[in-house]
């Protein structure tokens, strides 16, 4: 089994997000089936207002779970790549290997959390809905 780690600006982007979902983002990189890049864990307003304004995402600031208010909390929310041949992978297939190794990570450590490809978590992941974060990681509860 090959065994992978995070890298330093993984390691530094997973200290800004809750231990539920750190935990379980470090457990998926634990099975050794996928090496894995964080690619954000907190965002600032600067980068959500930007995101939101190239439509890679749905909300302004502060109502995304990137967003962190008053200054002490960290991030319910996570984005998480696939890292294939030196580098994140957003290829569909590659995302959603990912997405259910992350998710079966989570439901081993007993946390709900909620991919960017079934936002409604109803089991039907990607086909149901018009907008698609399929490196998106939060917790839900």
């Amino acid at each position: 089994m090959t065994r992978y780690s995070y890298g330093r600006k993984s390691r530094e982007r997973l200290a800004t997000v809750k231990g539920d979902l750190r935990r379980a983002l470090e457990r998926a990189l634990d099975y050794g089936l996928m090496d894995i890049t964080i690619t954000q864990g907190v965002r600032s307003r600067e980068e959500q207002e930007r995101f939101f304004a190239e439509k890679k995402t749905k909300v302004h600031w502060p109502d995304s779970r990137h967003n962190i208010l008053n200054g002490g909390d960290l991030a319910e929310a996570a984005d998480a790549a696939p890292y294939v041949n030196g580098g994140p992978s957003y290829n569909y297939n590659h995302c959603c290997f990912l997405a259910g190794l992350v998710l079966a990570a989570a439901a081993e450590l007993g946390v709900t959390v909620r991919w960017g490809g079934n936002w409604d978590m109803d089991g039907e992941p990607v086909t149901d809905q018009d907008f698609q974060d399929l490196v998106h990681f939060e917790l839900h509860s």
